[in-house]
């Protein structure tokens, strides 16, 4: 079975939930989310960032597209 965590999610159209991601061979989560991927709207997307150090903890952080 493959590892999980849940994920806090800071700012754009899902400010404030939580991202259940999988963990890949090194125990990292993805290093970005697509809005779609955690049911909601957006131009952007979500990047990976550790709270401390490499992490865990992580959070992902809203990163608006640019025109």
């Amino acid at each position: 079975m493959r590892e999980v965590a849940d994920v806090v999610v800071v700012g754009g159209p899902a400010d404030g939930r939580t991202a259940t991601v999988v963990l890949d061979d090194r125990g990292q989560p993805p290093a970005e989310l697509h809005p779609g991927e955690i049911d909601v709207v957006g131009d952007g997307l979500y990047v990976r960032a550790a709270v401390a150090g490499s992490g865990p903890p992580w959070t992902y952080h809203w990163q608006a597209a640019t025109s």
